[in-house]
């Protein structure tokens, strides 16, 4: 009788280790999968500042405040906006062709407004 509630008393504290690092490959893969979102995010974010940089060089002048002014009445154009649909557009097609992207050159289809 005691024996049994010996081995019953070690299969639970066996239970209890087995379930506290189940817990903690769980914190693991959850710690793992977030900083492996955060890349994703700096790196898309460090990759917008280039192209902000490529297409604005002067970006440097102005502070945060002025920058999203420009940008938003930048954006607001006809011609922008003609742009933007044009690309949602084409990333509905089912194939898309990737060997004739255009750049901010050749896509200009009128004046600035």
């Amino acid at each position: 009788m005691i024996e049994s509630k010996n081995d019953a008393s070690k299969n639970l504290e066996k239970a209890l280790q087995a379930l506290q690092q189940a817990k903690q490959r769980v914190a693991n893969e959850k710690k793992k999968q977030n900083e492996k979102k955060r890349k994703a995010e700096n790196h898309h974010k460090y990759i917008m500042g280039g192209i902000i940089v490529k297409y604005f060089p002067d970006c440097y002048r102005y502070d945060e405040g002025e920058l999203n002014r420009i940008l938003s009445v930048a954006l607001q154009t006809k011609e922008c906006q003609q742009i933007i649909s044009k690309i949602k557009t084409e990333n509905r097609e089912p194939t898309p062709q990737q060997s004739n992207l255009p750049n901010a050159e050749n896509e200009s289809e009128g004046g600035t407004e």
